[in-house]
């Protein structure tokens, strides 16, 4: 956990740090613009990635190789790639608004070759690659961005920061998941990926509801920014994207922290159901104090973070950034209670609790946002946070393991 941490911690700062810098060197339309790659990059991708690494390690009964869930990533990214760009030529947007929202679907294409090769480490529990991984990752976005931004513009820097991550997903990453052996013992040499149609088709069933979940998910978390696009322009998705920027550094925090409990919960839901209950408590517990320590921030020093992170342009948005915060904190919770039902491999139930999510967000959006504004959005982030902690309460005490009873094992269609 404590090597998750610092990669993660890295790579969110990274993450954060990139908004403060192009808002510093750009304008809040030019944050307007990388905030709506970002939306429109992410869920895409996180629907191509279909959670298969999530899905690897908690497979303990092996019914797959490591080379199928290779081979099945190879053949999605392209097509999300593909996706990426259709949704720049259907909404027609300005050159540099398409170039900047395809290279942030390049880069994180990228990252979800990483991620897919980060399984093998986190299936064996160890993940002092994959900490140093993210964090290298996160300096180069950040280091390169700014680089760019002084010598060119946002275009000419995200190019920088996408070739750099591709160099290093293909030098580093590739020879550390080298090094673990799969399933059978074998080293897995060339980590070639395998295109065995059976294998791909079983696995698709799979990893379909989890990755349809996922995605609605990705696109559910960024509804409001097309919102606010659409109702009042890039230089509010700008401003919004500054007051995101504390739920998107706590939410990498946060999936981090379930990522490195991830398979130990799915072990205990097996053979120790007092256990497993014990460590969630112990996880929501570790998430609270970090979110909780995160909202006191903002609250006491949150109008000069935005001053001296940004600009004096964001500081009236201070009242909306503590909001935003405690937004923050509840779907730090819902996020770990969703971690728990992956660890139970209920994927089905994911994919229906997110379509209610998805529903629920464009109905806040739609209801706040188009007379309120950027303070609308934020109001509309409480309202979800808030639906989204409680479904997932409601799940968690209906399908989680009982005290005696072994959970049962889950279906070929994962529920």
């Amino acid at each position: 956990m404590s090597w998750t941490l610092f990669g993660e911690l890295s790579f969110a700062a990274g993450q954060w740090f990139s908004l403060m810098v192009v808002a510093k060197l750009g304008s809040p339309e030019a944050l307007g613009r990388y905030s709506l790659g970002l939306a429109v990059a992410t869920p895409i991708i996180i629907f191509a990635n279909l959670h298969l690494r999530p899905i690897y390690v908690v497979d303990t009964r092996a019914r797959w190789r490591f080379a199928d869930y290779l081979g099945l990533r190879a053949l999605l990214l392209p097509i999300a790639l593909a996706v990426t760009a259709a949704v720049c030529l259907v909404r027609g947007w300005p050159w540099q608004t398409a170039a900047v929202v395809a290279l942030l679907g390049l880069i994180r294409v990228s990252g979800s070759v990483s991620d897919i090769l980060y399984a093998r480490a986190q299936r064996a529990e160890k993940m002092t690659s994959i900490g140093i991984s993210r964090a290298t990752r996160g300096a180069l976005w950040i280091g390169l961005l700014a680089l760019g931004l002084i010598i060119a513009d946002e275009v000419v820097a995200l190019a920088m920061v996408a070739g750099a991550l591709g160099a290093h997903t293909l030098i580093y990453d590739l020879r550390k998941a080298g090094s673990y052996e799969v399933e059978d013992g074998e080293p897995e040499r060339g980590l070639r990926p395998r295109f065995d149609r059976d294998a791909l088709a079983s696995l698709t069933r799979e990893a379909l509801p989890m990755g349809l979940a996922g995605g609605i998910l990705g696109l559910s978390s960024n509804v409001f920014a097309f919102v606010l696009e659409h109702e009042h322009g890039l230089e509010a998705v700008g401003f919004f994207a500054a007051i995101l920027s504390i739920r998107q550094a706590s939410g990498v925090v946060n999936m981090a922290l379930g990522n490195a409990a991830i398979a130990r919960l799915a072990k205990l839901s097996q053979t120790d159901a007092r256990g497993f209950w014990r460590l969630l408590v112990e996880m929501l517990g570790l998430v609270l104090v970090l979110n909780g320590a995160g909202l006191v921030l903002i609250v006491l020093i949150g109008d000069l973070f935005l001053r001296y992170a940004y600009t004096a342009a964001y500081v009236p948005y201070h009242p909306q950034l503590i909001l935003g915060s405690v937004a923050a904190v509840i779907m730090g919770l819902a996020s770990m209670l969703s971690q728990t039902l992956t660890a139970l491999s209920r994927f089905r139930l994911q994919l229906v609790l997110n379509g209610l999510n998805l529903v629920a967000a464009l109905g806040f959006g739609l209801w706040r946002i188009p007379g309120g504004g950027v303070g609308g959005a934020v109001e509309a982030l409480v309202m979800l946070a808030s639906f989204r902690c409680a479904m997932y309460v409601v799940a968690n005490v209906l399908v989680g393991p009982r005290r005696g009873a072994k959970a049962a094992p889950p279906t070929a269609a994962g529920d």
